[in-house]
């Protein structure tokens, strides 16, 4: 098991444990609608976060490639990043455009992410069509160049 799944169970966990204390304080409280609607928002959640097998995730190489080749925006992230969640959910229907790459899953991308970043592995680490690294950019403008590249598809 990879140092990504192991990341993601464990947010599962906290997320499944997490609901079934709140739950249990609820009921303690009286409160039995709210502690079924925790536990089961809580569980849907976990579900959610749970990691499942993909059948090829993007690997450095792959991703500098298409770079090259296509222009394709590059985004290195890892799992449990709040900031990742929160630029792929800023990008909402444009996240698909973009390579994602997780730095857990690759070492040379984490090794790439580290050279970038004065040896750091700070995530979101984004490479812009032009090849500029930006270390957590705004979302819009990640956007603007998802945007730019669907009209010139």
């Amino acid at each position: 098991m990879s140092r990504s799944q192991r990341a993601q169970w464990w947010n599962t966990a906290a997320l499944g444990g997490g609901g079934v204390l709140l739950a249990s304080a609820m009921l303690i409280l009286g409160w039995h609608v709210p502690a079924i609607v925790a536990i089961a928002v809580c569980g849907v959640l976990a579900w959610r976060s749970a990691p499942r097998p993909t059948p090829h995730e993007p690997r450095h190489w792959d991703a500098q490639e298409l770079l090259v080749r296509d222009g394709r925006v590059i985004v290195y992230w890892r799992p449990g990043c709040f900031f990742c969640t929160r630029l792929r959910l800023r990008l909402g229907a444009l996240a698909g455009e973009a390579t994602w790459v997780d730095i857990w899953a690759d070492p040379a991308a984490a090794a790439f992410v580290r050279d970038v970043n004065s040896g750091a592995e700070t995530v979101p680490t984004v490479i812009l069509p032009d090849g500029e690294a930006c270390t957590n950019p705004d979302p819009a403008l990640v956007r603007g160049h998802l945007s730019r590249m669907r009209r010139a598809a």
